[in-house]
């Protein structure tokens, strides 16, 4: 459920007492970002669905986050709904939201533990707070274009009929090529390229004859990528801050990245060894010595090679992703995807 960054201390990150006791001798405070799934399962519990696991879990992280006096921040699936459906969808779901996280801590942690099996109309908070600056939930973000344009390579190479090794190598090629040297992305590839990899929850529906949902797979594994960069950015601004951002997601693929990532941060603040040391681990790990020892030398030779030649390509536009998506869609995309001559080479 959650990364925090507590997991190596042998801190139990799901007891209120180590916020509290942080809070109270060491003057931290703390946030969450939730992940799509968090919020929507909140959503439906006010909505009057039935009661699942999920849902209880969600409720169980909605009442720790108020118990210990967390911001909560969930714009990032926001604006994975405002991209799905509308800006005014967001708009209304985080209307909806305010009143969650005002309403009594005590209601989410019955629901949480069983106590009662549903959510009562007058027990919603009816908040009318300040307001707080509009965003265009309906925009592209940034990260999020990367993060796309990643996840497209890497399911046209999974589409393809080129060996396990040679998918990963055309993909440090293409980041060096792009200037995309994403370590989610790279992170990502690793488990679900690598022959044994278990790939559970990836890229789901890829292989689907309607390509419709097989391109909503790769968006959503677009949208993880984007939360794990966002929270990536809440760690690197902690000093400036002064804020711990603990990642809330219901998605155990997403945490598998995100605890990698949380390990390659750390060692940044010790040196340069230490992170290539989680690469060639990360590398090793997901392909065996051999061919792992030669994915690891492709990727630091790319990497070499971009820092002496610093220019940077951009990240294809919209109109250039509708391109590939309408290919991806194609019924012969198993073939043309990964063609010289095809549009997602360029990718």
């Amino acid at each position: 459920m959650f990364t925090s960054g507590y997991e190596h201390l042998g801190v139990d990150a799901y007891d209120p007492a180590t916020y509290l006791h942080s809070q109270l001798l060491d003057e931290t405070s703390f946030g969450f970002r939730y992940d799509r799934n968090v919020l929507s399962r909140l959503v439906e519990v006010v909505q009057g669905k039935p009661l699942g696991e999920e849902h209880r879990v969600a409720c169980g992280i909605q009442a720790l986050a108020q118990i210990t006096e967390a911001v909560v921040e969930p714009n990032i699936a926001l604006y994975e709904l405002g991209s799905g459906c509308s800006h005014a969808d967001a708009e209304e779901q985080l209307a909806l939201f305010r009143r969650i996280d005002h309403t009594h801590p005590q209601h989410w942690a019955d629901l949480a533990t069983g106590l009662v099996d549903g959510f009562d109309d007058d027990q919603l908070a009816d908040w009318q707070g300040q307001s707080i600056k509009e965003s265009n939930y309906a925009k592209t973000l940034n990260h999020w274009r990367a993060s796309y344009a990643a996840c497209l390579k890497i399911a046209s190479l999974e589409l393809s009929a080129m060996g396990a090794e040679a998918k990963m190598l055309e993909l440090i090629r293409w980041m060096e090529e792009e200037a995309c040297f994403l370590v989610p992305g790279v992170i990502l590839a690793n488990r679900y390229l690598a022959p044994n990899a278990s790939r559970n929850g990836l890229f789901k529906q890829l292989r689907s004859a309607d390509r419709n949902k097989a391109l909503r797979g790769v968006r959503n594994q677009a949208w993880d990528l984007t939360l794990i960069y966002a929270w990536m950015d809440d760690l690197r601004n902690i000093d400036a801050t002064g804020r711990i951002v603990i990642l809330a997601s219901l998605d155990r693929g997403v945490h598998a990245i995100a605890r990698w990532v949380l390990m390659a941060i750390e060692a940044e603040d010790h040196a340069a060894s230490a992170q290539l040391e989680k690469m060639e681990e990360e590398f090793l790990t997901a392909w065996g010595e051999q061919r792992g020892r030669r994915l690891l030398d492709a990727w630091q030779t790319a990497q070499l090679r971009r820092r002496s030649h610093p220019e940077r390509k951009r990240v294809l536009t919209l109109a250039e992703m509708r391109e590939v998506e309408r290919a991806f869609r194609s019924e012969e995309h198993t073939s043309e995807l990964l063609s010289p001559c095809n549009l997602v080479c360029r990718l």
